[in-house]
């Protein structure tokens, strides 16, 4: 049994390293765009589509956020 124990918890571990990084939460403003996000948390707005790539499950379209919406945010 402990041996089934220690697979199954290196497979998670394998799981979540394979996953991207976040670095933080952001929840989306009125007038938003994800190039005036990323301009104003990262300085650079053509890191949009990093934003995007880490929220494309719920931005199916990256013309397309709503005020309150909460976007996971990769690292700075």
């Amino acid at each position: 049994m402990a041996d089934n124990t220690a697979n199954n918890s290196a497979n998670t571990s394998n799981a979540a390293s394979s996953s991207p990084k976040l670095g933080f939460g952001y929840e989306v403003q009125a007038g938003d765009s994800l190039s005036k996000i990323a301009k104003h948390v990262y300085g650079d707005a053509s890191r949009w589509k990093e934003i995007w790539e880490a929220n494309k499950a719920a931005i199916p379209n990256p013309d397309l956020i709503h005020p309150g919406q909460q976007l996971s945010m990769p690292p700075r």
